[in-house]
């Protein structure tokens, strides 16, 4: 299988200016290794972890732990999956890139480069409860196929306000939406109207309206400084 989630992989230039939206969300940091060539950081927010890493790098990546990698790309590449790069000699740090079928780019590393992540319960987090990583798909049964060859299986599904459907395994649950919009992280919380305007008292202003939400559903969005789209569902959404 594919392993386990390790975090949503982000570039982000400069670190500070993202490390400190991430804490006014409820972010804490984690300790992280060397083992990366790129200085970065970790933020966690009991649910889901966010590197943020100073590199080059073309939108956010879904970055897994897979021991015995090099075995592992040889499963991979039965399933027909073009790598984006592979570095595996035994005097680098072992990790590979692919993508799914709507082009998100999913990384597999040999090793944690981070500790898993202590949550003190009496912390609040401003966006709620972490739902899925949401996803654009102009084929629900191209991708739905896809993620189940790397072992995740159906949770629920839908079809309003467009058709989608919900999968989870190995430490995510990814959406899928059959309809277009930027990839990002779906939270749900009670009390949405009180979060917005907690997070504009911190200078963080959000959207109203979500892509993915029913239009009877009070919803929001948040831009991160690098560019990270956060969708805000009033619980109760899909």
């Amino acid at each position: 299988m594919v392993g386990q989630f390790l975090e949503l992989s982000i570039a982000a230039r400069p670190l500070q200016t993202s490390f400190e939206f991430y804490r006014a969300l409820g972010f804490t940091s984690v300790p992280v290794s060397d083992s990366l060539p790129d200085p970065y950081l970790v933020m966690f927010d009991g649910h889901v972890a966010i590197g943020l890493h100073d590199r080059e790098q073309d939108g956010a990546w879904l970055t897994f732990v897979r021991p015995g990698l090099q075995d592992y790309v040889h499963a991979l590449r039965r399933l027909s999956v073009d790598m984006m790069f592979a570095h595996l000699t035994d005097d680098e740090f072992n990790r590979v890139g692919f993508t799914d079928p709507t082009g998100q780019a999913i990384t597999l590393l040999e090793a944690r480069t981070f500790p898993p992540g202590d949550w003190n319960r009496q912390n609040v987090s401003a966006c709620g409860e972490f739902l899925e990583y949401s996803l654009p798909t102009e084929s629900l049964a191209t991708s739905r196929e896809f993620w189940q060859s790397l072992g995740f299986t159906t949770q629920e599904a839908g079809t309003a306000p467009h058709e989608w459907e919900r999968l989870v395994g190995h430490g995510l649950t990814i959406g899928l939406h059959e309809t277009r919009f930027r990839p990002g992280l779906t939270y749900r919380a009670p009390h949405l109207e009180a979060r917005v305007a907690y997070l504009a008292a911190k200078g963080i202003k959000a959207r109203p309206g979500s892509p993915i939400a029913d239009s009877a559903q009070s919803a929001a969005m948040l831009l991160a400084p690098e560019g990270t789209t956060i969708y805000l569902l009033e619980s109760g959404a899909q």
